[in-house]
């Protein structure tokens, strides 16, 4: 008997480690159940560690880091055209970086290290990064009109909504970016492709949203 179960054992040495495992699971099912969890609790915390650094890239890449200096400019409140937004580009005396994020202006002269002269984004400062931040191309707005962004989706429009909310969480808000030949105070309709392919009219007051 003995010299039949040490046969046994070493045919079960010989075989695969996966076959050992198989026997395993099927002899208890709960193993398999207790295996399934554990795969998905598993995964599930990978992907939720991803995601964070993959939102801390992001935020730091746009210049939301800890280590933003603290700006020392007095404040600004005005509302700013096209062109007049292309002065504030860090090239003045002051040294105070504007931009302009769905038609609200914000200041980021703490984040030098991202707009400034030798930051990671010198060709941001002073414009309209919009459709920047929506397409996530680093080429500089070189549109010097009014950007009614009337092509946009439903979901870029989204998207660059959530972008207004974390620079307004970030920066100081300055004004909004106005257009030449329309009052501020002005409302227009805007007409918006959602992603079904239909049209709808969103009437919005410019530097609202």
């Amino acid at each position: 008997m003995s010299e039949k179960n040490g046969q046994t054992k070493s045919l079960e040495a010989k075989l695969p480690w996966y076959y050992n495992v198989y026997n395993t699971i099927k002899d208890t099912p709960i193993n398999l159940t207790l295996l399934l969890v554990s795969a998905f609790v598993f995964y599930k915390v990978v992907n939720i560690s991803r995601q964070r650094r993959n939102l801390n890239r992001v935020r730091n890449f746009f210049g939301y880091g800890k280590d933003n200096e603290k700006s020392q400019l007095p404040p600004l409140q005005r509302d700013f055209t096209v062109k007049e937004l292309l002065e504030y580009n860090g090239t003045r005396e002051d040294g105070r970086i504007l931009v302009a994020v769905n038609y609200n202006i914000y200041d980021v002269s703490c984040a030098k290290q991202v707009y400034g002269q030798t930051g990671a984004y010198p060709q941001w400062a002073g414009s309209d990064i919009s459709r920047n931040l929506i397409n996530f191309t680093a080429e500089r707005n070189e549109n010097q009109e009014f950007d009614y962004m009337s092509d946009l989706t439903a979901k870029q429009r989204s998207n660059l909504m959530e972008w207004d909310q974390q620079y307004s969480e970030k920066y100081p808000l300055v004004g909004h970016l106005v257009s030449d030949d329309e009052d501020e105070n002005e409302e227009h309709t805007v007409v918006v492709e959602n992603d079904e392919g239909d049209k709808e009219e969103i009437e919005k007051r410019l530097g609202t949203i």
